[in-house]
């Protein structure tokens, strides 16, 4: 389990700095159809604790997808970088906060809130992909 130590980091009067996480691939956060994560999720930030003791991150979470082309359907892949900036404060949460206990933050949850907010609507083999070509089987009619 990954976690800042906010006790340990405040004694050691280190009031900010860099912090990086990584977390195993999670199927479970794809929506895309016939998609899957090829790679683990990466977060990697900067943390700034605050007199409340409320502690914000700025970084950017990083993961790669795989699977079929949403317009052809041929093999995809495509790396997804975003932003991650969770603020995490003791106690309750009010919905836009991460909450935290005795001094110690584990960040999965916001990490894995990032993922689901940065998924692609679609995953395409490239950008200029035409999709499947279209026949409608008709024939063309001609006059005799």
């Amino acid at each position: 389990m990954v976690t800042i130590d906010v006790r340990k980091l405040n004694a050691e009067r280190r009031y900010s700095g860099d912090v990086g996480f990584s977390l195993p691939a999670d199927d479970s956060l794809v929506l895309l159809p016939m998609a899957s994560m090829a790679s683990g999720i990466e977060a990697q930030g900067t943390y700034q604790i605050f007199e409340d003791n409320s502690v914000e991150i700025r970084g950017h979470v990083r993961y790669c997808l795989q699977g079929s082309c949403s317009r052809c359907l041929k093999p995809a892949q495509k790396l997804v970088e975003a932003e991650w900036a969770p603020l995490f404060v003791r106690g309750e949460s009010d919905g836009e906060t991460y909450p935290y206990a005795n001094d110690i933050i584990q960040p999965e949850d916001s990490i894995r809130d990032a993922v689901m907010l940065s998924m692609p609507y679609s995953l395409l083999c490239s950008e200029d992909c035409p999709g499947i070509p279209y026949d409608s089987g008709e024939k063309e009619l001609t006059d005799p």
